[in-house]
C-alpha cells in the first residue's frame, strides 16, 4: 500500500498585514489538515523565507478532498495577494522523510 505526499512552497509578499493574514490562513488550514480524512501527517518548515507544508495521505482523493474543502478552500480563494508559491504532489510507496520530499520538491514543483 503507498501514500500520497504532497509538498508546498509559500513565499508571502511583504508587509506586516500580508503576512498575518497568511499565519491566520495557515493555521486555519493545518489544523483542519491534521483532523482530515486520509491524512497520515503533516510538517512545515521555512527554508530561506519559503514556509512550505509536507502531507502525506492514504491516497490523492483524500488529499484533493481537503483541498476543495473548509479553510484550505478558503484560504485559496486570495492566496495570490499574499504571495505565490510551487507545489508538488506525487504517488509514493512509502511515507518520504523531510529531506527526501523537499529535494524532490527543488527538482519537480511548479508554480502555483
Amino acid at each position: 500500500m503507498g501514500v500520497y505526499v504532497s509538498v508546498t512552497g509559500f513565499r508571502p509578499h511583504r508587509g506586516l498585514l500580508r503576512l498575518a493574514r497568511f499565519w491566520w490562513h495557515t493555521l486555519r488550514a493545518v489544523r483542519q489538515a491534521r483532523s482530515a480524512p486520509g491524512n497520515l501527517g503533516v510538517v512545515l518548515r521555512p527554508v530561506d523565507g519559503v514556509y512550505h507544508t509536507l502531507t502525506v495521505w492514504t491516497d490523492e482523493a483524500s488529499m484533493r478532498a481537503y483541498v476543495r474543502s473548509g479553510a484550505h478552500r478558503r484560504a485559496m480563494l486570495g492566496f495570490r495577494d499574499l504571495g505565490g508559491g510551487r507545489t508538488l504532489g506525487f504517488a509514493a510507496d512509502t511515507e518520504p522523510d523531510w529531506d527526501t520530499a523537499y529535494a524532490r520538491w527543488q527538482r519537480e514543483a511548479r508554480e502555483v
